[in-house]
């Protein structure tokens, strides 16, 4: 099957599945830990990921597998565990959801996730705003 907008679709006992795309050249590689860049650009990656993941996987079974290689990733790139269950914690509560994903609720938790409104962006005048950025 092709790979269509970052998913994978592939039947499964009858039905149409979807999981996470990787290319062939993929590499479990992100930002490392270690890097000097700020704090909440470290901890996005795994909030961004895992709702990724969600949003991709239509199976709570690819999700397992999904979320897991997600957390060897960003072990290899020295994130320690500790921020990545409480990244993975806060991009559930951003959503309301409030347990742990199950096989029970997995489906009714992703459509929520899914069916979430997208926040407009603001428009930035660039010529009466001028940004400063301090490393």
């Amino acid at each position: 099957m092709v790979a269509i907008q970052n998913t994978h679709p592939h039947p499964q006992d009858g039905q149409l599945c979807t999981t996470v795309y990787q290319k062939p050249s993929y590499e479990p590689y992100y930002l490392s830990f270690n890097s000097i860049h700020p704090l909440h650009m470290k901890k996005n990656i795994p909030f961004a990921k895992l709702l990724r993941t969600i949003r991709y996987c239509s199976t709570f079974q690819t999700y397992l597998n999904e979320r897991e290689k997600l957390r060897m990733a960003l072990l290899v790139n020295k994130y320690p565990n500790k921020i990545i269950d409480e990244q993975f914690n806060n991009a559930l509560l951003k959503f309301g959801i409030n347990e742990s994903l199950t096989l029970i609720n997995y489906n009714r938790s992703r459509q929520k996730i899914i069916d979430f409104p997208i926040k407009e962006k603001l428009l930035v005048n660039y010529d009466k705003t001028i940004f400063v950025h301090f490393v």
